[in-house]
């Protein structure tokens, strides 16, 4: 009788045929790839795919929430998608869209609230405007047609000026705690007179640019300039400065695009966050009147804010992964690997294959001595059952498309399949406005860390440095193309970098510090976050570090132990990207349906479905007070909830916690 294979001893030459039998074909997904197939490259999985995301609707919605956003395709460029795009990012998931020329004066009476896209208007679709506002509907347009100027109480000037800073006025009733601040605006505004109504936000020479107007029965709020375009230019940097070497740092890379684009004065607010908050406020002023706007919380639970953990790797062993993995998992956190296989001919990587099809036979494992190898599929496996994502990490210096799939067929035919759906580049190379975007959807990638907080363009003129958003955001959204299309990567930007702060490749480039300045320095931006500016932190620590040993270790171990356990301490989950986009993306698929006010009682109910996800829990935004009243209580599902307080472009809100799938939510207002 045959011994089993895993109590039996095997000869040399028993041992060699193994390994050769298994050289000859290697398993992925259930599909045998043959040494031919291991010599070529693979095509993309989805080579097919366009990378733009889904379009806005072509009808009219149910009229189950109170806003409506009205998008116009006669607007060039046509950024209502992103419009919509910041809504959802701001927490408001009770949001519909329906084109302009399909809604009339019955589906528009339906809504409290309509957001009116830039561009042109017919004359009926003015006088239907005009008509819904009288009777008491609350409009807000975003750089409306002309011919709406006196719906919005204000007279045009006939011209079109250049893009300024947004001086936010204080000191007005409507907007009682709103902070004064200065933020960039890129894009021209229209120039404007005020005819009636009252100025929100100026321009540095005094024109209006936000403002709020009472007319009939109803309320309107104006923006000057295209939010949502402003909003992408802030982010995504200077699409004029694509394909130019424009800062110190070789190669062509995101950061390019921000030379003289980003105020450095500035660089310390996420400055598009604030624009958006801005448009957030302005919205719940318009709803005074109706029933009150719940808002998604940005992160899980009750977290003030959150650090997205990641590390590049480089043809690291496995004993220096586990290096940024175990601090990572001592604050009960998760990371992104995003790793570049060793470079090695076909014959002996599929001899390594063979090796560790092998060792999986227990009675092999001691046969070999390699105490740190390089990961095995194995030993991914194991990290991703404990929560972390182990991601490719493409070298792109011969070319975008060739280098992703190259260094895709690469990490597919060493078994490290299949590919996580977060990404970052090697060197930050960056192509285009956001080629790198359309090339990643096509191997299945829904999120970008590309954009790098790094080199001269964040060094003042005196030599020091600073740090901050440089992408002005510390939210994830979608990219957008120049055209206004919705693309299916979202972007999260890389705030907190080991390489920027302190000497890790001895580039030239790096302000320097020892771990523990480069620790206070992140502490002091993760401090603002809780404090003021609540933003998803991207952290990179590089695993070469702790190959490297000696003083680079120590620093880098020194930052990355200080920040984790001062994020921690704060309540700030730290997170795989794969598992804050798992979020994120359940955040935007959530619904709120069956929106009720009951005037009378000053009740609110709606049912709000969450998708469960390995990111966390979703929290609702109820304002504390609305109108006259106050908020008393909050039932979920029937029991009293618990509620945390805070506070967002001025306003004070409770925080509710709520779990996973539907959940019915009632909330009781009182007179103050």
């Amino acid at each position: 009788m045959t011994q089993p294979l895993a109590t039996r001893r095997l000869t040399r030459r028993q041992f060699l045929g193994a390994a050769a039998a298994a050289a000859t074909s290697a398993t992925l997904g259930g599909a045998t790839l043959a040494y031919g197939l291991e010599e070529r490259r693979l095509d993309a999985p989805l080579a097919r795919a366009s990378g733009l995301a889904a379009p806005l609707p072509s009808s009219v919605p149910a009229p189950d929430t109170p806003l409506l956003v009205l998008n116009n395709p006669a607007a060039d460029p046509d950024f209502s998608s992103y419009l919509v795009e910041i809504l959802r990012t701001e927490g408001f998931v009770p949001v519909r869209s329906a084109p302009l020329q399909q809604v009339g004066a019955a589906e528009l009476a339906r809504f409290s609230i309509v957001v009116l896209a830039p561009g042109p208007v017919r004359d009926d679709q003015m006088a239907l405007l005009r008509a819904y506002v009288a009777q008491g509907g609350s409009l807000l347009g975003i750089r409306p047609d002309a011919k709406l100027a006196s719906l919005f109480g204000v007279r045009p000037l006939g011209a079109a000026a250049p893009g300024d800073y947004l001086h936010i006025v204080t000191g007005l009733a409507e907007l009682d705690g709103l902070d004064a601040t200065r933020l960039q605006l890129h894009g021209p505004y229209d120039r404007l007179a005020l005819d009636g109504a009252c100025a929100v936000a100026r321009s540095a020479n005094g024109d209006p640019l936000v403002t709020l107007h009472r007319f009939g029965a109803g309320m309107t709020a104006l923006w000057a300039f295209d939010l949502a375009r402003c909003v992408a230019l802030i982010r995504q940097g200077n699409p004029a400065a694509a394909g130019q070497e424009r800062d110190d740092l070789e190669g062509f890379r995101a950061t390019d695009l921000f030379v003289d684009w980003i105020d450095l004065e500035r660089i310390g607010i996420p400055q598009a966050d604030e624009h958006q908050r801005l448009l957030a406020r302005l919205i719940e002023e318009l709803a005074s009147s109706g029933p009150p706007l719940p808002r998604l919380w940005y992160f899980p639970g009750n977290a003030p804010a959150l650090v997205v953990a990641t590390g590049d790797a480089h043809g690291s062993r496995v004993g220096h992964i586990e290096q940024l993995i175990g601090p990572v998992e001592q604050r009960g956190g998760t990371v992104s690997i995003y790793y570049t296989p060793p470079r090695t001919s076909t014959a002996r990587r599929l001899a390594r294959k063979a090796r560790w099809q092998v060792e999986e036979i227990p009675v092999l494992k001691g046969l070999f001595n390699d105490s740190d190898p390089i990961p095995s599929p194995a030993t991914l496996a194991g990290w991703r059952e404990r929560g972390h994502e182990f991601g490719m990490h493409p070298y792109v210096e011969d070319g975008l498309e060739s280098g992703y799939n190259l260094y895709w067929s690469e990490f597919i035919k060493y078994g490290y399949g299949p590919l996580p759906p977060t990404v970052r580049t090697h060197r930050i190379l960056w192509h285009g406005w956001v080629d790198n975007a359309f090339v990643q959807a096509r191997y299945g990638i829904r999120m970008n860390l590309d954009h790098y907080h790094a080199g001269g363009v964040v060094r003042h003129a005196d030599g020091t440095w600073a740090a901050g958003y440089l992408s002005g955001t510390g939210l994830p959204m979608r990219f957008v193309d120049q055209s206004g299309a919705l693309l299916s990567v979202y972007q999260q930007p890389t705030h907190l970098v080991d390489e920027h702060l302190m000497r890790v490749f001895d580039t030239g480039h790096e302000a320097g510090f020892d771990g523990a300045t480069a620790a206070t320095v992140t502490i002091a931006q993760i401090a603002e976050s809780v404090r003021r500016y609540p933003a998803a932190l991207g952290l990179q620590c590089h695993v070469d570090p702790f190959l490297f040993g000696g003083e680079k270790a120590r620093n880098v171990g020194h930052w990355l132990s200080e920040s984790l356990d001062y994020a921690a301490a704060n309540g700030m989950p730290i997170l795989s990207a794969e598992r804050w986009l798992a979020f994120t993306e359940a955040r935007v698929g959530a619904d709120v349906q069956r929106l009720a006010w009951e005037a009378n009682t000053r009740r609110l109910g709606f049912e709000l479905s969450f998708p469960a996800n390995p990111g966390g829990a979703a929290a609702v935004l109820l304002p504390l007070r609305h109108g006259a009243s106050t908020l008393r209580e909050v039932r979920v599902n029937g029991s009293v909830a618990q509620r945390t307080e805070r506070r967002l472009a001025g306003r004070r809100y409770a925080l509710i916690a709520t779990p996973a799938g539907r959940s019915q939510i009632e909330a009781d207002y009182g007179a103050l």
